[in-house]
């Protein structure tokens, strides 16, 4: 009796177990397109506390779950996330617990759980487990080389693609091909390197870098050079220093041109102030050793040009000398006048020396007054 009142229970915490199952444990799906995740369940209670709860793990590194879709007494909910739009039930929860992925992308990849749950049946969720793989063809390459351009150098070529699933190969070859293949070297999954030891001219020429996997394939190419870089370097170099040392001399220039000119400017006052203050020098008297400097008016002064240079230099040898100066140049041999009184004496002396040197005076230098 006790053992088949065992018997009864183990086959009621059975009957009362949900049981669910998703098929293939594994799906791919190319970028882009649909695919269904299935999840069925069987359950001995009624819909009416039917739970269903749908979360995907990216297949990124420290990753997180996060609910993508639910069933909860009797609604559905969409949860607020990069699948909004996108996930659905595939029929009514109450029988299936499947649902539909649109338009997949490559950060689609990660692994889906199916979790359900159905009280009073066995309170324990019940959980199935897909892992979905997103195929995509390589992207454009990127051709990139670094090193020595210069003979017997040494130069590394690079290829590298931003997506591609499955992972690509990737080849290296010259066009024209070369006798021998070239052997590169993979740097991580999605990028790959091709070193050239000791080049010379003949390793110049263009290289071509072709990724595939089984959804399609792409290729760069890139032209090598060598020696070309280098030697134009110290050209370039050259004409450099010689553009900056013009600009600095003509700059020199130009800023000694400024200061001449501001030189200049300020001196004009000066030089028209001196031409109104020019003096004309006048025998006022030919009275013995006395020059007399009278300055004319501000309206003559300043329509008069100045002269070259000087009206004439009093030399002992110049016709125009001033009496007094002319005295004091012949000495004794034209000893003055006698003077009958201070006045007429000086008078009657200053006119007989002005009728002497007078006439040679105008003769010699006509312009000037005296």
């Amino acid at each position: 009796m006790a053992a088949g009142g065992g018997g009864l229970l183990l086959l009621c915490l059975l009957a009362g177990a949900v049981r669910v199952s998703v098929g293939a444990g594994s799906l791919r799906v190319l970028r882009g397109g649909s695919v269904t995740l299935p999840c069925s369940f069987h359950t001995t209670a009624g819909p009416q506390r039917l739970n269903i709860v749908w979360t995907a793990t990216a297949a990124t590194p420290h990753a997180h779950p996060q609910q993508i879709l639910a069933y909860e007494r009797g609604e559905v909910r969409e949860s607020l996330s990069p699948y909004t739009g996108r996930v659905a039930f595939a029929s009514a929860p109450t029988q299936s617990a499947t649902i539909i992925l649109n338009a997949t992308r490559a950060s689609d990849a990660g692994v889906y759980q199916c979790s359900v749950t159905n009280p009073p049946d066995w309170q324990a969720p019940s959980v199935g487990l897909i892992r979905l793989t997103v195929l995509v063809p390589p992207s454009s390459p990127e051709c990139s080389r670094d090193g020595s351009a210069e003979p017997g150098g040494r130069m590394r070529l690079g290829c590298a693609v931003r997506e591609a699933v499955p992972p690509p190969t990737f080849t290296w070859d010259r066009v024209p091909p070369a006798e021998q293949p070239l052997q590169p070297t993979h740097d991580g999954e999605l990028r790959a390197l091709l070193t050239l030891h000791n080049v010379t001219a003949g390793t110049a020429g263009l290289y071509r870098c072709t990724v595939a996997n089984a959804l399609g394939a792409a290729s760069c190419t890139l032209e090598l050079r060598v020696g070309t870089a280098a030697r134009s370097t110290p050209g370039m170099a050259v004409g450099i220093s010689v553009t900056l040392t013009m600009a600095l001399v003509l700059l020199a220039l130009f800023a000694l041109a400024l200061w001449l000119h501001h030189q200049s400017s300020h001196k004009q006052p000066e030089e028209e102030e001196e031409e109104g203050s020019y003096n004309e020098i006048r025998i006022d008297s030919f009275a013995p050793g006395r020059l007399v400097v009278s300055k004319p008016p501000a309206g003559e002064a300043t329509l008069a040009p100045r002269p070259a240079g000087p009206l004439w230099v009093f030399t002992t040898s110049t016709p125009c000398t001033t009496y007094a100066h002319r005295r004091a140049a012949d000495g004794n041999q034209h000893p003055p006048p006698a003077q009958s009184s201070p006045a007429e004496g000086s008078s009657a002396s200053s006119k007989e020396e002005e009728g002497r040197w007078l006439p040679a005076c105008r003769q010699e230098h006509p312009g000037v007054r005296v």
